[in-house]
């Protein structure tokens, strides 16, 4: 998230509000001090609205670790999934089977997801399966990686 855009709004906007005094350069002074006084809270304000947004995301993605993080003094949100992939619990075996019919171009696909993971078919199922069992789904909320703006 870049900050810096929306303290530059702020002191765009205060900027404009002295101009409106009339040039008064008493009213100028004041303004300026105040904006440089201001700005380590103003930062402080924009990392809270930060950890707000990490609460929002955190709430709408069950299962997934959202984290406010500092990258070059700016505030960055990361998402990552709570449960380690291809994890099972210990006393759980994987022999059940199961024959599943697929049309040839979403087998290709598939394949081509589990080669891109750099896994067998059978584990990129068992993991992708593993994780998304159990959970509602909406189609088009399903968020991985970064969020940066």
């Amino acid at each position: 998230m870049d900050t810096s855009v929306a303290l530059t709004r702020f002191q765009a906007a205060l900027e404009q509000q002295m101009a409106l005094a009339g040039g008064d350069q008493a009213v100028e002074a004041a303004g300026l001090a105040l904006l440089a006084a201001a700005q380590p809270a103003l930062r402080t304000l924009a990392f809270d609205l930060a950890e707000q947004a990490a609460t929002e995301v955190r709430a709408q993605l069950p299962g997934y670790a959202v984290e406010l993080v500092l990258e070059q003094g700016e505030p960055a949100l990361r998402v990552r999934s709570e449960d380690p992939a291809g994890r099972r619990p210990a006393d759980e075996a994987a022999d059940a089977r199961i024959t599943l019919r697929l049309s040839p171009r979403l087998k290709e696909i598939v394949e081509e997801a589990a080669a891109e993971h750099g896994e067998s078919l059978n584990t990129w199922l068992v993991r992708t399966l593993s994780a998304h069992g159990g959970r509602q789904h909406q189609r088009g909320r399903r968020m991985e990686g970064t969020i940066e703006t």
